[in-house]
C-alpha cells in the first residue's frame, strides 16, 4: 500500500466557506490562504499540525523573505518537498515518515493516540481493544506528529529500556500565535531565526545535542520515540479514531529513542517563567488529592504573557500527565488584538489572584479544613470564566479585574447557604458576609470582622453587608 504525505488526503481542515474535508501537504500549504483552520477536534493535533507546517515552511524557504504575498504561497517555494517525496512515504520498504525501521518492541497502534485506551488504561467512554481495534493511515500520521511535543517518560517491558520524555520534558503548556486563517496563523509563527538546521525527516537518527544551542527544525521534530508501523490489513474495518471505514494498521513496533531532553533548546511556543533555570509552565493534574485548582498555573502564564509584550490571538494548550498516565488536554484562547492595549496594571493585578484566594478561604470557614474545601470545589468553575476572558482581563485594568472577581458571587451565595442556614439573626448575617466575600485586586483594606468572628487586620478581600 502507498500512502505519501504530501498527496494523500489525510489533514483535517476548515475551509472559509464553512466546509471541511481532508488535504495533504501540499495542498495545505498553497492554499493556505483558503482555510480558516486546521480541523482537528483534539487541541494536541491542532497545535502538532500547525508546527510541522511551519518547520516545512523553513525548510523550504529558510527565515521570511523581505516580500511575501498576501494571501498565499506560491506553488514554486516548495519544489523541495517534491525533490525529497521519499521522505514522506508513510509506508513501504523504502524510506518512511517519522519511523525507524531498526525498531523492536511490537505494540498496539493505539499506543500512538492518548486518548485511546491501551494495555490496562480504563476503558471510561471509549472501548477499544488492543492489536483488535486499528487506525487508519491520516490518524496514524497525525499519531506520529504528537511524539516531539507529548511524549512522557514510562515503564517498558522486561528487559526493554524505559519510554524517555521529548526534547521539552514534562509537556509544557504551548501558547501559539493563532490568525483567523492557517495564513496567517503560519505568518504569525515564522520568525526569523539564526539557526534553522535539519529536520527528523531528513535525518531520523538525529542524537541528543549537549554542547551547543538545539537547531529551530531539529526541536521542533525531534523524536523521543522510535516507531514502525505495520501493514494495514487486507479487509476494511473502521479507525477507532476518526471513525472511517478503511484499511487499519493495528500493530506496530514502539519504543524508546534514549533521552532526549534539552534544556539548551528554546522552543518558539513556550513561555519560561525563568530564563536563568528555564522553567517552564505545566498543566497540572487536577485529578491528584489536593490539587484540584489550576489558579497558580495560569494566573502565572498570563502574567508572563502580559510581560513578555505578545498581543496576537493565542492559543493556550495544556497537556496534563501523572507520570506515565495521561490525565487531561485542554485548550484556551486569548484574543487582546480587538480589545486595546495590555493595562499596566493587568501584571501585578494577576500575579495577586492566588494570594488573595487563599485569604478568601480564611474568610469563610471556621477551620483551617473548612475554608479550603470550599474555595477548592468551586475554583476550577471560576477560573474556567475567567481565563475565558484573559484577553479582557489583560487589557481592561481594574474594573476587567473587579468583573473577574464578581465571578464569585454565584458560588459564594450557594457556599453560604450551606455553611449559615440561616436560622438565626446571626446566622443570617453570617450567611451574606460570606455570600460577599469575593477576592479584592486593589489596594489592602482596614481592618473588620471576618464571617467567622475573627479579627482580619490583612485581608484584602471584599465584604458588603446588604
Amino acid at each position: 500500500m502507498n500512502y505519501n504525505l504530501l498527496e494523500e488526503k489525510w489533514l483535517p481542515v476548515l475551509w472559509k466557506n464553512g466546509n471541511t474535508n481532508r488535504v495533504g501537504i501540499i495542498e495545505a500549504l498553497t492554499q493556505a490562504g483558503r482555510i480558516r483552520q486546521i480541523a482537528a477536534s483534539n487541541p494536541m493535533d491542532r497545535v502538532a499540525i500547525l508546527r510541522f507546517l511551519l518547520a516545512l515552511l523553513y525548510w523550504c524557504q529558510g527565515n521570511p523573505p523581505d516580500k511575501i504575498p498576501d494571501d498565499a504561497f506560491p506553488p514554486d517555494w516548495f519544489e523541495k518537498l517534491h525533490d525529497h517525496k521519499n521522505s514522506f512515504d508513510l509506508l513501504g520498504d523504502g524510506k518512511r515518515f517519522y519511523q525507524d525501521h531498526t525498531a523492536k518492541r511490537t505494540r498496539a497502534i493505539t499506543d500512538l493516540i492518548q486518548e485511546i485506551p491501551a494495555g490496562n488504561n480504563f476503558w471510561h467512554f471509549r472501548h477499544s481493544t488492543d492489536k483488535k481495534n486499528g487506525l487508519c493511515p491520516a490518524c496514524c500520521s497525525m499519531g506520529l506528529l504528537r511524539l516531539p511535543l507529548f511524549s512522557v517518560s514510562g515503564l517498558s517491558g522486561p528487559g526493554e529500556p524505559n519510554l524517555m520524555a521529548g526534547i521539552n520534558g514534562v509537556p509544557p503548556v504551548y501558547v501559539v500565535p493563532w490568525g483567523k486563517l492557517l495564513f496567517s496563523t503560519l505568518l504569525a509563527n515564522w520568525a526569523t531565526c539564526t539557526n534553522i538546521g535539519e529536520p527528523s525527516w531528513v535525518k531520523p537518527g538525529i542524537s541528543q545535542i549537549q554542547d551547543e544551542d538545539v537547531p529551530l527544525l531539529t526541536g521542533l521534530t525531534l523524536l523521543p520515540r522510535r516507531v514502525l508501523l505495520h501493514d494495514p490489513v487486507k479487509e476494511p474495518a473502521m479507525c477507532i479514531s476518526c471513525g472511517q471505514k478503511t484499511a487499519v494498521i493495528l500493530t506496530c513496533e514502539f519504543q524508546t529513542a534514549g533521552k532526549k531532553e534539552n534544556e539548551k533548546w528554546n522552543d518558539p511556543h513556550v513561555i519560561y517563567l525563568d530564563g536563568k533555570t528555564r522553567k517552564t509552565l505545566r498543566a497540572p493534574d487536577l485529578t491528584s488529592a489536593g490539587k484540584f485548582r489550576m489558579d497558580r498555573p495560569w494566573s502565572d502564564l498570563l502574567a508572563r504573557i502580559v510581560e513578555t509584550g505578545k498581543s496576537t490571538p493565542l492559543l493556550v494548550i495544556g497537556f496534563a500527565t501523572n507520570k506515565a498516565k495521561n490525565v487531561d488536554v485542554w485548550e484556551r484562547i486569548i484574543d487582546m488584538s480587538s480589545t486595546g492595549s495590555i493595562s499596566e496594571t493587568a501584571a501585578p493585578s494577576i500575579k495577586q489572584w492566588q494570594e488573595k484566594a487563599k485569604e478568601m478561604e480564611k474568610e469563610i470557614g471556621r477551620s483551617k479544613v473548612e475554608g479550603p474545601a470550599f474555595i477548592a470545589a468551586i475554583r476550577p468553575h471560576v477560573e474556567a470564566r475567567v481565563s475565558a476572558q484573559a484577553g479582557e482581563l489583560i487589557t481592561g485594568g481594574e474594573d476587567a479585574c473587579d468583573q473577574a472577581a464578581r465571578e464569585y458571587s454565584p458560588m459564594m451565595t450557594a457556599i453560604a447557604k450551606s455553611l449559615s442556614p440561616g436560622y438565626t439573626t446571626a446566622a443570617v448575617e453570617r450567611q451574606k458576609q460570606i455570600a460577599d466575600v469575593k477576592p479584592n485586586l486593589g489596594p489592602s483594606s482596614k481592618a473588620s470582622k471576618s464571617p467567622t468572628g475573627r479579627r482580619e487586620g490583612k485581608s484584602d478581600c471584599n465584604r458588603t453587608v446588604h
